[in-house]
């Protein structure tokens, strides 16, 4: 009986985490702190800005602002948004696994045939997999939506 109180607890708890979403406002918001990260990102490039910390603050921001978008509510938000957003999570995590199983390989094979003396295996940063996972939820759910629409 205790076992089962406890497996019920977990499930209002894991519902009441997948029922609440923003505000359809701040999408907008989401969408402007990336925006100006990715700005300030690239302005970094051209103005030689090395400092790491930096990079690392703006790169986080960046995943904050697609984290913003992404549990932002849609202006109409009914089973078939819910539907959509499960299919396009579910695509974007077995996406995201076959990307860091086979990306480090491939980048591994094609710097081994143009120099094989400097070849060497790097698994990707977790900003790379996170920035992967958020952009192709994002673009499976919108393309989802327009097909369903």
């Amino acid at each position: 009986m205790k076992t089962q109180r406890f497996c019920d607890g977990e499930e209002r708890r894991l519902n009441w985490l997948i029922t609440r979403k923003l505000p359809n406002t701040w999408k907008r918001i989401g969408w402007a702190i990336f925006i100006v990260s990715l700005v300030l990102i690239l302005l970094n490039r051209f103005i030689d800005i090395n400092h790491i910390v930096f990079k690392s603050i703006l790169k986080n921001t960046m995943l904050v602002g697609l984290l913003i978008v992404i549990i932002s509510k849609e202006k109409i938000e009914d089973e078939l948004v819910e539907n959509l957003r499960s299919k396009a999570f579910s695509f974007a995590f077995i996406m995201g696994v076959a990307w860091v199983l086979v990306q480090p390989l491939l980048n591994y094979l094609v710097s081994f045939l143009i120099k094989p003396q400097d070849a060497n295996y790097q698994d990707l940063g977790d900003f790379q997999i996170l920035w992967f996972l958020l952009i192709i939820y994002l673009t499976i759910f919108w393309f989802l939506k327009k097909r369903n629409s």
